[in-house]
């Protein structure tokens, strides 16, 4: 039985997804044609670290990512860390000849996200990024139905991704409202997920207009912790946010199609408001990630006294479901999305394939999220080419 061993750099909320979910692929989908081993796990605090990787199974553990870098036994480095360590660590990591998972955003800006590619299409390593949501079922029957023609010709993408997790002006500052630690706020943190999704599905966006509003302006400093369960003291000293709480902006894309693309961090009623409304010449697909196994499809060409929306229920007939269950309606989850992720990736490095959506995909959104950044600050159309480096 061939392994591939994983080391993980992270122990936050990602790297607990990503964790169970390497632990899982066996589970799901078996040991062909490679088993993942959780052989080393890196974080500051020891004494923490040393628990943490007793409950997941790691073999070591380490307070210096450097040591999983340069390790033999390791063959992917995984990335869950802050924004702005993605970089340096998934630059070191191909260097080192090293596969990479790493989550999104790639980095702080396409110039380092370039850097990236430049350093891994070097080394010929493989790799992919977190965009899971694209591992779902549900959009891999979505890209379907729009590559067969089901929808004809691509006219409008409408895509939102909002969540309140800090509607409440109460909830603390974290490394997420950090400009140096995160970049951009929900541009990057939710609305990347929507921009993968809209190229994924459509096509290569193109050109951007784009406006951001910050609701909050300045948080309390928590005593300790940096999660979303991080608790501030009554007379704690106030934080200025340094990033956005909300973007909205127009696009358009390569293929001539027009649309929309919305995210809030402070988007009351909203647990997990990724979505979209894709329409086209013959028909109309509609999505919300809170009903994750649904899919809405409108065909135009129905008589008319049959037409409307259909609910489409995920199943075993879906690409990616039926490893996991026979029927339609038991329903797939979040951690199930990163199993099929993780499950890519230790498949293409075990047959020495390209994964997906990898490091140059992600690049490209990076472009995207820059021209929206640029568009805010300069009050104008921006066209993505303008942020085009040597790798394109």
């Amino acid at each position: 039985m061939k392994e591939v061993r994983v080391g993980l750099i992270g122990t936050g909320g990602m790297g607990k997804a990503h964790a169970t979910a390497f632990k899982n692929v066996p589970m799901v989908f078996g040991n062909e044609p490679a088993r993942p081993v959780l052989e080393i796990v890196a974080d500051l605090d020891g004494e923490a670290l040393k628990v943490w990787a007793s409950d997941f199974g790691f073999a070591r553990y380490t307070t210096d990512w450097r040591e999983i870098i340069n390790d033999p036994n390791v063959d992917i480095v995984d990335i869950t860390t802050p924004n702005n360590l993605h970089a340096e660590m998934a630059i070191a990591a191909a260097e080192a000849g090293k596969h990479i998972y790493c989550e999104k955003p790639l980095a702080l800006t396409s110039a380092d996200a370039a850097r990236i590619v430049e350093a891994v299409e070097k080394a010929g390593v493989i790799t992919i990024v977190g965009f899971n949501y694209f591992k779902n079922p549900a959009q891999a029957f979505a890209r379907q139905l729009i590559e067969e023609g089901e929808l004809g010709e691509i006219t409008l993408f409408r895509g939102t991704f909002d969540q309140d997790f800090l509607a409440d002006p109460n909830v603390p500052f974290s490394w997420r409202l950090d400009r140096k630690l995160a970049g951009t706020g929900t541009l990057g943190d939710l609305g990347s997920h929507t921009l993968g999704l809209a190229h994924f599905l459509v096509g290569e966006i193109t050109e951007v207009c784009g406006m951001m509003s910050t609701v909050v302006k300045e948080r309390a400093v928590p005593a300790g912790g940096s999660g979303y369960a991080a608790k501030a003291e009554g007379d704690a000293p106030m934080r200025e946010v340094e990033n956005e709480d909300i973007t909205e902006c127009l696009v358009r894309f390569a293929n001539g199609a027009v649309g929309t693309i919305g995210t809030s961090r402070v988007g009351t009623g909203r647990k997990l408001g990724l979505g979209y409304e894709i329409q086209g010449t013959k028909g109309s697909l509609f999505y919300t990630q809170e009903r994750m196994n649904e899919l809405k499809l409108y065909r135009h060409t129905d008589p008319d006294r049959e037409k409307g929306y259909k609910t489409v229920y995920i199943g075993p007939d879906h690409p990616g479901y039926k490893a996991f269950f026979g029927l339609a309606g038991i329903g797939l989850g979040y951690n199930d999305q990163k199993i099929i992720e993780a499950h890519d990736l230790v498949t293409a490095v075990a047959l020495n394939q390209p994964a997906y959506p990898d490091v140059r995909f992600a690049y490209g959104v990076n472009k995207v999220m820059d021209a929206i950044e640029t568009s805010v600050k300069e009050k104008r159309w921006v066209n993505v080419s303008e942020f085009d480096t040597a790798v394109d």
